[in-house]
């Protein structure tokens, strides 16, 4: 069990398809989760019973690490309450004002901000390896939120939402960036301080929706649904993604994200009773393609950068 365990830490590539199927589970969970609590405690609650927990299990961890935090802790604040944060508020608000459509093929946008954001700004190289890849998993990422039809994409309106949508993906995309500066230490440490600062976030919305009265408190079935948001979608997920970007780096394990959309349309089949249509399995056919390529072929092209 533990060589199997060690395998998979080893392994960026089951690493990221973990960290998006989890993300994907999280997707179904928020439509179960209506009316159950409001948004922003869920996310809330979220934060807070990862910090809680990690603290609990690496509190010697934690303390060693501070004096390491307290030299980068503007980048660590920005990592937690404005990356993770940032992007999870971004989607609670723009769902109440834009399409279900629009939100997907805003976050299909995530990989290729990680690739621009990180070529404008830290100068990272894109090969074309890499780009080519990019463009047919964002098609079959396309093919999924517009349910395989050119008419969905030509008739898309834009809002305020959709405006909204993609300041988070900035978040997300200069969070997965800002994983290649990371701070030594064990991705389920740093994870604790970007909890912390991610609750501090989420503590200020909880209170601006306590006073605009939408705030609902959780019962039987919303403690469950938090207990899954902490355990799979933080602690898991975020962990696995970490320690991918650690080991293949930001452009290619951004493009993993892609496979969030898939996924989340896949399990709602199964779990939701949802109906399973032919763009469903074209598109994680041309995400995968488009992951494979990347990752088959990346040694030529990385050798021919060097």
């Amino acid at each position: 069990m533990k060589k199997f365990i060690f395998s998979i830490w080893l392994s960026p590539h089951s690493l990221l398809i973990l960290a998006t199927l989890m993300w994907a589970g999280h997707a179904n969970v928020l439509k179960v989760s209506i009316d159950e609590l409001s948004p922003m405690l869920l996310m809330g609650l979220r934060w807070v019973g990862c910090l809680l927990i990690l603290c609990f299990f690496l509190w010697s961890d934690v303390i060693e690490y501070i004096p390491s935090v307290k030299k980068r802790l503007t980048w660590v604040a920005m990592m937690g309450g404005i990356g993770m944060a940032g992007f999870t508020i971004c989607l609670v608000v723009a769902a109440h004002s834009t399409s279900a459509i629009n939100l997907g093929i805003t976050q299909s946008f995530i990989p290729a901000l990680v690739m621009i954001v990180g070529f404008v700004i830290l100068g990272t190289s894109i090969s074309k390896v890499q780009g080519f890849g990019l463009v047919l998993s964002l098609f079959g990422a396309l093919i999924l939120v517009s349910k395989g039809s050119t008419q969905a994409i030509v008739n898309l309106k834009f809002n305020s939402g959709d405006i909204i949508m993609l300041i988070g993906c900035f978040c997300y995309a200069g969070y997965t960036l800002g994983l290649t500066k990371r701070i030594e230490m064990p991705p389920t440490v740093m994870f604790v301080f970007f909890s912390f600062f991610a609750s501090l976030t989420l503590s200020i919305c909880i209170f601006i929706e306590f006073l605009a009265g939408d705030l609902i408190l959780p019962g039987l079935r919303g403690a469950a649904i938090v207990l899954y948001c902490i355990i799979f979608p933080s602690i898991l997920a975020q962990t696995f993604f970490m320690r991918g970007v650690e080991l293949i780096g930001a452009n290619r394990a951004g493009l993993y994200v892609n496979l969030v959309p898939v996924f989340t349309a896949l399990l709602a089949v199964i779990f939701l009773s949802e109906q399973l249509f032919i763009f469903h399995v074209i598109s994680l056919i041309l995400v995968l393609s488009g992951i494979f390529i990347t990752e088959k072929f990346k040694e030529k092209s990385e050798k021919k950068l060097s």
